[in-house]
């Protein structure tokens, strides 16, 4: 497992509640959280008897109040060893994000976790009690400012508590809660601008230390090893992609058929009825193409449309049909997807965690309503949908400055980085991992990397990734190709439910 795939599958987020979603869009608003020390005798007497080697923990999430939902990821500080009798325990680890969710119900857990070892010597995790942060304050868009100490009340019981129908807002005066008495969290919470710059490298609603690294930020100075407090960039490096090749397995034309034909069969199966308009069409095969740290996509994927490579040969000269002859040979005779511009990626960085995501997506569309009667032409667009079908990603530092290279596809219900569901790979429980590969597809393209100053680009400063035209190839004249500005048609992606990582 590289790089990006362990940070990847070690930061999957819990989206917030779809409700939010649906709200007003807002900046998003950096913090600094510091945990500073716990006081009292959180740890009850019974447990130390019980287990030996205690140590403690804090765990942190974002909890919805008003819709009692969980999102985020789980966050946790360093295990600190506990004395007897139980006396302050220092953490003082920072601890950053940045949302824009700015609510009052919108709040973060802390979460007092003992473990030990129990006689047999297997390990025991207790949660010892649980603290309610406010991060905003009732007043609209007045976030917490004050950066002086204060102190969290502790509660008895687990964060699962707050799940409870009976535990309406605010919480902390529910009759149901139970404060531990002379217990307490020191911590400080103010807004942190100077994250603003690292917004892009982090998405929102990630909780991480400042002693976290963080792939395209550079080391913190000094000794405190905080690379959040005052975040440093490294230098990005632009990359050029060219010759595009998407091939399917067992073809195009069979891969397409059997997807069409799945396709109207779940329009059965939902109950929409027979497509008397007219068959289901394919309007578009899209690509999207982007930069991931592992933690999130670092500008917004472009998007832009790719043709079956018979297409191109049909509307371009008799040279290119034959370089693009040529050029697909190793695909066994079936014919490709092929892209006919140039992608420029200028947000690559040297990190071992960036890495270039393509996804291939197909825009259907349906002449038949709900109801099975055929739809008005103002309704086609309406009637669109997509669905992704195969995915990839690629580590340029695995490869040289220049070159060519081959990638499997992947498919089926792993994980992704776009969170949603994709098309199924072909059964190969019989295949060996070499057939695995190609029978789920495979993308060719030529690659270029280097820094900006030392390629062909424009002087201007870029603000996210762009679509190129050679400038020694006649612009097509089909208004398909090239980048979609207009998604509207696009019905939303499901996401996947992805748990919290903790053991409540």
């Amino acid at each position: 497992m590289n790089d990006w795939h362990r940070i990847f599958t070690q930061n999957v987020l819990v989206p917030p509640h779809p409700q939010r979603a649906r709200q007003p869009w807002k900046e998003s608003t950096a913090f600094q959280c510091v945990l500073k020390w716990l006081d009292g005798p959180v740890i009850r007497q019974g447990v130390l008897e019980v287990l030996s080697e205690v140590e403690c923990h804090l765990r942190v999430s974002f909890f919805d109040v008003t819709y009692r939902h969980f999102f985020g990821r789980t966050w946790k500080t360093t295990v600190k060893p506990t004395k007897r009798p139980p006396s302050r325990i220092v953490f003082n680890e920072p601890l950053y994000f940045h949302t824009s969710l700015n609510h009052p119900h919108i709040v973060a857990v802390v979460e007092v976790v003992a473990e030990g070892k129990k006689r047999d010597g297997s390990l025991q995790t207790l949660s010892c009690g649980f603290g309610i942060l406010r991060i905003f304050s009732n007043q609209p868009d007045s976030p917490i400012s004050a950066s002086q100490d204060k102190r969290l009340r502790l509660y008895h019981g687990t964060p699962r508590a707050l799940l409870h129908p009976l535990l309406q807002d605010p919480a902390e005066q529910n009759r149901h809660m139970t404060l531990i008495e002379n217990c307490s969290l020191q911590y400080t919470l103010k807004p942190h601008p100077a994250l603003e710059p690292a917004f892009h490298l982090l998405p929102e609603n990630l909780l991480v230390s400042g002693l976290q690294q963080i792939p395209g930020l550079l080391p913190a100075h000094g000794e405190s090893g905080d690379a959040l407090r005052k975040p440093r960039l490294q230098k990005p490096i632009t990359g050029h992609l060219d010759d595009l090749f998407f091939t399917l397995y067992p073809s195009l034309e069979k891969f397409e058929e059997e997807l069409l034909e799945l396709h109207v069969q779940d329009h059965f199966q939902e109950g929409c009825g027979p497509l008397d308009g007219g068959p289901l069409e394919i309007l578009e095969r899209r690509l999207r193409v982007g930069v991931h740290n592992g933690l999130g996509f670092v500008q917004r994927p472009q998007v832009v449309v790719l043709v079956p490579e018979m297409d191109v040969a049909l509307t371009r000269s008799a040279s290119f049909s034959r370089k693009v002859v040529s050029s697909s040979k190793t695909s066994s005779g079936s014919q490709a997807l092929v892209l006919r511009s140039r992608l420029r990626l200028p947000e690559m960085v040297g990190h071992p965690a960036f890495a270039v995501i393509f996804q291939l997506e197909y825009v259907f569309s349906s002449p038949a309503g709900v109801d099975g009667n055929a739809a008005s032409v103002t309704s086609l667009s309406n009637l669109a949908c997509m669905h992704m079908v195969r995915w990839a990603v690629w580590n340029p530092l695995l490869e040289a400055d220049s070159g060519r290279v081959t990638l499997p596809l992947q498919g089926g219900i792993q994980p992704n980085p776009s969170h949603c569901l994709v098309y199924k790979v072909p059964s190969a429980s019989m295949s060996s991992e070499e057939v695995k590969q190609v029978e789920s597809g495979t993308l060719r393209f030529q690659f270029s990397l280097g820094s900006e100053e030392h390629l062909d680009a424009p002087t201007e400063a870029v603000s996210g990734p762009k679509v190129e035209r050679r400038p020694s190839r006649k612009p097509p004249t089909s208004p398909s190709n090239g980048k979609i500005g207009n998604e509207q048609t696009c019905k939303p992606r499901r996401e996947l439910c992805v748990p919290l990582g903790s053991s409540w």
